[in-house]
C-alpha cells in the first residue's frame, strides 16, 4: 500500500470522526470504532492470560479485533502512547490481517499522518521537529520523522503544485467563516470565546501584559521634568520627619 493510499484512509477517519482539531483525541478515535480501552495495569488485574499474551507480543500496545479492545502501556511517555494507539487503529482502517513488517509499516505510515498531516504542520507553521511535538503532542522521534517527510513534501508541492489527495485534505480541513485552513480550535480559558489556530490558551482580551520589572514607574520619567528641589524637600520630609 502507498503513502496516497494511508492519506486516503487518514482522511477517511477525519471525515468519519469529524475530525477538525489537533491534537486529535486517540482514544475518541478507537472508541468510535468500536474499542474497548485497557491499560496493561488494568489487563493484568482482569485477566492475567490475556495481560502475558499482550505484553509478549508488544511492550508499547496490544490489539485484538475479535474482542475489540486495545491494551496500551499507560508508563510510556504521552507521545509515544498516542504514536502506538493510532498504529493499533491503523492496523484496523487498512484492513491487515495477520503479522508482517509490510503491516507494522503501513501502521507506522498511518500513524505518523494521522497524528501530524503534513499540510497541517506547513500551516501551523512549524519550523522545526519541536515545533511540531509540542503543537501535535507526538514523541520527539515521530516528530522528527514527520518533519523531515513534511520537507519532502513542500519540495514536491513547490515543483508539482498540490495532488487530489492534497486538494481534498485542504478541503476538509478548510473553514470558510475564517477563510483559511484551520488545524487547531479551542476555547479561551478565561472567556469562553472560540480560538482558531492559537498556539496560546487564551483571547487577545483576556491577556494579562507582564510587567517589566527592568522597567519602573520612575525610570519612564525624565530626570529633566522633575523640580529637584522639591523632590529634595520631600524626600528629606519622608526620612527625617521634616526635621
Amino acid at each position: 500500500m502507498g503513502t496516497t493510499q494511508i492519506i486516503e484512509t487518514t482522511l477517511k477517519v477525519f471525515k468519519e470522526c469529524h475530525v477538525k482539531s489537533f491534537p486529535i483525541d486517540c482514544m475518541d478515535l478507537l472508541e468510535h470504532y468500536g474499542y474497548r480501552l485497557f491499560t496493561y495495569d488494568n489487563l493484568f488485574l482482569k485477566n492475567k492470560e490475556l495481560y502475558d499474551l499482550c505484553t509478549a507480543c508488544s511492550e508499547d500496545a496490544f490489539r485484538d479485533g475479535t474482542n475489540m479492545i486495545v491494551a496500551y502501556n499507560s508508563h510510556n511517555s504521552k507521545g509515544r502512547i498516542r504514536f502506538s494507539l493510532m498504529h493499533e487503529l491503523g492496523h484496523h482502517v487498512l484492513g491487515h490481517t495477520g503479522n508482517s513488517d509490510q503491516n507494522e509499516q503501513e501502521a507506522n505510515a498511518f500513524a505518523s499522518h494521522i497524528l501530524a498531516p503534513r499540510m497541517a504542520i506547513h500551516y501551523s507553521k512549524c519550523k522545526n521537529a519541536e515545533d511540531v511535538s509540542q503543537i501535535f503532542d507526538v514523541s520527539h522521534n515521530a516528530a522528527a520523522i514527520a518533519f523531515d517527510s513534511y520537507r519532502r513534501w513542500h519540495r514536491r508541492i513547490v515543483t508539482y503544485k498540490m495532488s487530489y489527495i492534497d486538494k481534498l485534505l485542504y478541503g476538509h480541513f478548510y473553514d470558510s467563516e475564517n477563510n483559511c485552513f484551520v488545524w487547531n480550535i479551542k476555547e479561551c480559558s478565561y472567556c469562553g470565546a472560540i480560538l482558531y489556530n492559537s498556539i496560546s490558551d487564551h483571547c487577545k482580551a483576556c491577556c494579562v501584559p507582564e510587567i517589566d520589572q527592568k522597567r519602573s514607574f520612575v525610570h519612564q520619567i525624565p530626570m529633566y521634568n522633575i523640580d529637584m528641589d522639591l523632590f529634595r524637600r520631600l524626600e528629606n520630609n519622608w526620612l527625617y520627619g521634616g526635621l
